[in-house]
């Protein structure tokens, strides 16, 4: 990812998100926008020179009251004419110009999450890019703002330009001199808002968690039962106060920057107002000049303050946050061809070797291995041999550090998700409880083959027709939160094998799902599963030796190495390892 990227690359980005999510909005204010500038700013000051003049000439001069009324007449119609498009125009800008960016903006975060390499998840640096991409969303919604109405200022800056050089060249010289260290100011607040998200993002994670370990539903019946509560609510008054901090330091640096800069623009005010009432003494500018100019200086720099402090300082801000979007968008995806998978072809892998972003050692090492389509294989091993990560690796989810994989004909380093994921489904250990109806939860992948659920729930030991856990049949909502019910967690692993199940597919992995299942159901679903899967790849991780008998091999893994393959009895005899773990395990199933 780029640590630095150009204003220029960031202001590109907003201008054709702008021009492609709104093209009809987007010509109407810069069809609007001079129109406004030259009525709201430019007409008021000229039309309030020849007034003045005008009422001068009458009173000095003895010129006719006719000339005075046609000017207050015309000055009074452009008034009327400018407030009517001030309130278009702000009706256009708040109500319209941040609507439907920030469903694009939604819409592109979400679009970018799905094709980014499943990999990057393991990463720490991802989790705190995604947490201040949002913020760098709204930073480009906000640099949508400024360009929106950039043509006004543009408009009105190169009409004073004119006005006051016409009059006197040093009153431009004067206001850029107020005004240009304000606009320096503004930039240097890129850099510091671009550091403190940096800073920032890790803490606010920080935060979030600990406030949902103390109110979230998932933790907070552990968190009362074992007294957590304050141990956790230190955590999070000690991150809010970190968080704190970090925005009273970016806050001291920007107001100690802009107290020095209005100083300077206040100088510059009192130096205008003296040169003015100098220009009138020695009879350089007229009266009605003097006037017009000093009714409208306040406007003048009130206007300069709103387009450098809030135009061009919100503009800064945004690109201070926006670069952390344009990380996001720059993040590695996985990429690859579209290919029609082969399943007569199995999984091989040679080679094959995989660590984890930032890991120092590998997690699966120089494995080889051969599944014949239609095969049931088993993986077993302790805790950290690397049989998550293998499993990973044979669906698609990661591609190999080093060494090759084919999957259905497929090599997963050159094919796209979509060809990779096509006819494979899994059940994991941590799967999801989503909160939706029982329906909506195994019918996720597809919602076209509505007379499978009910097998496929049946097969999975979901008695949907008892009343007391589905009161509403398939259509019972599975959350408390949504005014529905709860369930334990051994009906939710039925639930999620039943999912698994139900998506087509001809190559399925079970990783470990059935942890909060007694052995015998187990063994049940297990045996129900192979039947199931008969003439389709089945790949199971468990850490219940037993159950592996119905595979046609056991894969035995260690230190992310393969050191055995055989079928159950075939290992007993000759692998110490799974041996050792089985008598192990049927020791406390003898005692039972």
């Amino acid at each position: 990812m780029s640590e630095k990227i150009s204003v220029f690359k960031i202001t590109k980005f907003a201008l054709k998100l702008f021009i492609k999510t709104q093209p009809k909005f987007f010509s109407l204010m810069i069809f609007l926008s001079i129109p406004h500038s030259l009525m709201h700013t430019c007409a008021t000051l000229v039309f309030s020179q020849w007034f003045f003049d005008a009422v001068g000439g009458v009173i000095t001069n003895g010129e006719p009251l006719g000339k005075a009324y046609t000017i207050i007449i015309a000055a009074g119609s452009v008034f009327i004419i400018r407030d009517i498009m001030e309130c278009i125009f702000n009706f256009l800008f708040s109500t319209i110009l941040f609507h439907k960016p920030e469903r694009e903006m939604k819409k592109i975060i979400h679009a970018k999450m799905a094709r980014i390499d499943p990999v990057y998840f393991e990463d720490t640096k991802l989790h705190d890019i995604v947490e201040k991409v949002e913020v760098g969303a709204g930073g480009i919604s906000g640099m949508m703002g400024y360009i929106a109405v950039l043509p006004v200022y543009l408009t009105y800056f190169i009409f004073m330009a004119f006005y006051l050089n016409n009059l006197q060249p040093y009153l431009l010289w004067v206001i850029a001199f107020a005004f240009v260290p304000t606009l320096l100011s503004q930039i240097v607040k890129i850099s510091i808002t671009a550091k403190f998200e940096d800073k920032a993002a890790p803490i606010r994670r920080e935060y979030n968690y600990y406030g949902q370990t103390i109110t979230d539903r998932s933790y907070y019946k552990e968190t009362r039962k074992l007294g957590a509560y304050k141990f956790f609510l230190v955590r999070l008054l000690d991150s809010m106060r970190r968080l704190g901090k970090a925005e009273w330091g970016r806050s001291r640096k920007i107001n100690l920057i802009e107290l020095a800069t209005n100083l300077v623009t206040a100088c510059g005010y009192v130096g205008i107002i003296y040169l003015l009432v100098t220009a009138l003494l020695s009879g350089d500018i007229t009266a009605g000049a003097f006037a017009a100019v000093l009714a409208n200086i306040g406007k003048v720099f009130n206007w300069m303050g709103d387009i450098i402090n809030e135009g061009v300082g919100d503009f800064a801000v945004g690109v201070g946050k926006a670069r952390n979007f344009m990380r996001f968008m720059e993040l590695p995806e996985r990429g690859g061809v579209d290919v029609t998978p082969d399943f007569d072809k199995g999984i091989i892998a040679e080679n094959l070797s995989f660590a984890y972003p930032n890991a120092e050692f590998t997690s699966v090492n120089n494995v080889s291995l051969e599944i014949k389509s239609g095969e049931t294989i088993a993986v077993v091993g302790a805790n950290g041999a690397g049989k998550t990560t293998l499993v990973r690796l044979l669906m698609g989810l990661y591609t190999p550090t080093s060494g090759t994989l084919n999957i259905n004909g497929m090599n997963t380093s050159a094919v796209n998700s979509k060809s990779l994921f096509s006819g494979i489904s899994g059940v994991f250990q941590h799967f999801q409880r989503y909160q939706m109806t029982l329906d909506e939860n195994v019918k996720i992948s597809d919602f076209s083959s509505d007379g499978k659920t009910d097998l496929v729930l049946s097969e999975s030991g979901v008695d949907v027709e008892n009343g007391d856990t589905f009161p509403n049949g398939r259509d019972t909502m599975l959350s408390r939160e949504f005014d529905g019910v709860d369930l334990s967690g051994g009906q939710w692993q039925r639930i999620a094998i039943a999912r698994g199940l139900y998506r087509r597919h001809n190559v399925i992995v079970l990783d470990e799902p059935t942890a909060a299942i007694d052995p015998i159901e187990e063994s049940r679903i297990y045996r129900k599963f192979v039947e199931i899967s008969k003439g389709k790849t089945a790949i199971i991780v468990t850490h219940r030796l037993g159950s592996t008998k119905i595979a046609d091999r056991v894969i035995v893994m260690d230190n992310g190495k393969i050191i055995n393959i055989g079928s159950h009895d075939e290992l007993l005899q000759k692998c110490e390892l799974y041996s050792k773990m089985f008598n192990a395990q049927a020791v406390w199933y003898e005692k039972i």
